[in-house]
């Protein structure tokens, strides 16, 4: 499609007052590669198995998609207000006629919508350079795209040296796409971009009468940044514990989260509702600059730093402007020694609460997450009676409350110099006041949007078998 022609025709549409366009013109290429076949081995039954080498191990389909959307803005007049409204749709065509169609509820639909009026970024604005490109796969051909997906998916297999453990499969998504941006008030942005999604599946045979499965999900710009040989490690590691897991423990006390698990709690965390700028214009937030984010809860741990970033070279969370105003990319510290400290949200918003006056841009709410690292060892963290929860079936935190209850993927009981693997059972407790009695690894890790400490101590969680 043709965005210069889309972006006149948008001009003369009737109702729409601005609007804010995003198109996307990418290549993606899916690689399936299953290395192994698996089969009983015969004469055993369903209980023994016997692995052989895939003849064709390997499937690349490669195809061109293009997406465009749009956010229609209209201001209307209502008792004697003015009022502004949005609506966000994408775009199919650039025929005027078939564009028209599209457009006129978009436009219907911000009709109803009695929103203070606002702006969008002037066409002076400036933008910061963010690598978003990985130099590997921008210019190469086809050909070398599937060449380096290859070279990633053999080097996890051979990065695999436990005999009872296989890669049962890998999918590796790969995009490459030119972005473009503009605004009807002059912003004109254009920018290659990558995006690297990898799925790698490892199943461990201990013996004949455990199995364990356990599935790597991973997100990066770059090829090189998903790493095989950390990726074939700490995954080989899970599934044969799974494999040889028990049923949880019934405990309260000191919890240590660990890779995955820690950048998911770390990471997706209630900040996004209560440091978020609209939650605070409408008093629904618990936000109040300089107070603690613990609440009334005494301290007795490490205090929290954490930033929200999308300037991160490569970052996964990295972008140059916001896709929902087109306002640049900034960085702000969201807590600071514990404290509240900056906010993030939309231009609408930051406008309504005076912060643009006072120069403070809006900040990206899907940004990479930097969380400062501790001073201990990781290993140190695990110290005493200790539950080490290394990856969870799923996690998600009240926004509101920030209360959690999730069940445990995979999971070891420290106990006097034994280590238990056990899986299911689930961590209860609350996010603000688990960070009142908390230490972080010095150590770090780089996990999707993620970026912070590899291990965290929580020293008063409960975990219900």
């Amino acid at each position: 499609m043709n965005t210069e022609k889309i972006e006149r025709l948008l001009d003369r549409q009737p109702g729409v007052d601005g609007w804010f366009l995003r198109h996307y013109r990418t290549e993606a290429t899916t690689v399936i590669h299953l290395p192994v076949l698996v089969s009983p081995r015969p004469g055993a039954g369903q209980t023994e198995f016997e692995t052989s080498s895939n003849p064709n191990p390997r499937e690349v389909i490669t195809s061109p998609a293009e997406n465009l959307w749009v956010v229609v803005y209209s201001r209307f007049e209502q008792e004697g207000k003015t009022w502004m409204g949005e609506a966000t749709g994408q775009l199919l065509s650039d025929e005027e006629s078939e564009l028209a169609d599209q457009v006129a509820p978009l436009v219907a639909g911000a009709g109803s919508q009695k929103n203070t009026p606002y702006t969008l970024p002037p066409g002076t604005t400036e933008y910061p350079k963010v690598e978003l490109a990985d130099p590997a796969l921008v210019n190469a051909s086809q050909a070398e795209v599937a060449d380096l997906a290859r070279k990633f998916a053999d080097a996890v297999v051979r990065a695999v040296t436990d005999p009872g453990v296989n890669v049962s499969n890998i999918e590796l998504f790969i995009h490459r796409s030119q972005g473009h941006v503009s605004t009807s008030t002059g912003v004109r942005l254009d920018y290659p971009l990558t995006r690297v999604e990898a799925e790698v599946c490892f199943v461990a045979r201990p013996d004949s009468s455990h199995t364990g499965e356990y599935t790597a999900r991973l997100k990066a710009r770059r090829l090189s940044d998903l790493g095989p040989e950390t990726i074939a490690r700490l995954c080989s590691r899970n599934a044969r514990l799974i494999a040889l897991a028990g049923p949880p423990p019934n405990r309260t006390g000191p919890v240590v989260l660990t890779d995955e698990a820690a950048a998911d709690v770390l990471e997706r965390n209630p900040l996004g509702f209560h440091a978020n700028a609209r939650f605070v214009f409408e008093k629904s937030s618990r936000y109040e600059q300089g107070k603690p984010v613990t609440g009334s809860a005494e301290i007795k741990g490490e205090r929290l730093n954490l930033a929200s970033d999308p300037l991160l070279p490569f970052g996964s969370g990295s972008e140059v402007c916001s896709g929902s105003d087109a306002s640049p990319s900034c960085r702000v510290t969201i807590v600071k020694d514990g404290n509240y400290e900056g906010l993030r949200g939309t231009r609408r918003y930051f406008e309504y609460l005076g912060l643009l006056d006072k120069g403070l841009g809006p900040a990206l709410s899907g940004a990479n997450v930097v969380v400062a690292p501790g001073q201990r060892k990781a290993e140190d963290l695990t110290g005493g009676d200790t539950v080490v929860v290394r990856a969870f079936s799923a996690w998600e935190a009240d926004p509101a409350s920030g209360d959690f209850t999730c069940e445990i993927r995979l999971g070891e009981l420290h106990r006097g110099g034994s280590v238990v693997p056990f899986k299911g059972g689930l961590l209860v407790g609350n996010w603000f006041t688990a960070l009142s009695d908390v230490h972080f690894s010095r150590e770090t890790i780089q996990h999707g949007r993620y970026h912070g400490p590899k291990a965290v101590r929580f020293n008063n969680l409960k975990v219900a078998g």
